[in-house]
């Protein structure tokens, strides 16, 4: 089923290329991070690891010197909500880089065959109801919900679940009407300016420049170097904390503790 029927303007071609060039872009970037994420990842983990411990320490220090400053003793209480709520967002960003850190380092190679394949049925679910071609998909909920699941899919390279889009995608239309429409593109000059812009900014920064660096071992090496270093630094430093924290210990900063 082709569905959407092409527009009738004559730029439209010129259009569709770049859409689909810049969908391919997105999806290169995509696989770029995920190989440096799994070249990377685990000493880039470590090392922000590493640096909110320092963080956490550092507030410690200064929450037990303000309360040294107005000669009272540390609530121990108040220290861990304090805690709690300096860290919080240092504590998602660090969960988020797990996550993909795991997710990395869990992927699968797949065949020509199946890459072929995956490109192909893309290309023909996204000329039926890619938003930038297609009104519809923006306006109804649940096109707009298959869409979003096509390209997760497709970044993926999960084949079963794009095939299972398509079947969903095709009913979807038919049961509601909106297979043969014709496909109308508004301020068409001014989205192909935009796509050639997108296009070149996604090739001159990263992820997509991570091809680089990856595709060089001397320069992956030295990046592992680095991240090393850094992780060294970090765990002297922490060192540093740790001993001002007892040296306050031994100035007398007292602690209050309060039963729940």
């Amino acid at each position: 089923m082709d569905g959407i029927i092409k527009s009738t303007d004559n730029r439209y071609s010129e259009y569709e290329t770049l859409l689909f060039l810049r969908d391919k872009l997105r999806k290169e970037a995509y696989a770029w991070k995920n190989r440096y994420l799994a070249e990377f990842g685990n000493l880039i983990t470590a090392v922000f690891e590493q640096k909110i411990a320092c963080i956490k320490k550092k507030k410690t220090i200064s929450f037990c010197q303000m309360a040294v400053n107005r000669g009272k003793p540390v609530d121990q209480a108040e220290l861990q909500n304090h805690l709690s709520q300096e860290m919080k967002e240092y504590n998602r960003k660090l969960s988020e880089m797990i996550q993909e850190n795991e997710i990395a380092h869990s992927g699968e190679i797949i065949s020509e065959e199946t890459a072929a394949k995956i490109k192909k049925l893309y290309y023909r679910l996204a000329k039926q109801i890619h938003p930038d071609m297609n009104l519809k998909t923006n306006e109804i909920p649940e096109l707009k919900e298959l869409w979003q699941r096509i390209v997760v899919s497709y970044r993926a390279n999960d084949l079963e679940e794009l095939e299972e889009a398509e079947i969903l995608v095709n009913k979807f239309l038919v049961d509601h009407h909106l297979d043969g429409n014709e496909i109308k593109i508004q301020d068409i000059d001014t989205k192909i300016e935009k796509l050639k812009e997108q296009i070149q900014k996604i090739k001159e920064t990263n992820p997509y420049q991570y091809r680089f660096l990856l595709q060089d071992q001397e320069a992956v090496q030295n990046k592992k170097r680095e991240l090393q270093k850094e992780l060294e630094e970090y765990r002297v430093y922490e060192q540093k904390l740790d001993q001002l924290l007892e040296q306050m210990m031994k100035n007398g900063v007292s602690f209050l503790w309060r039963m729940n």
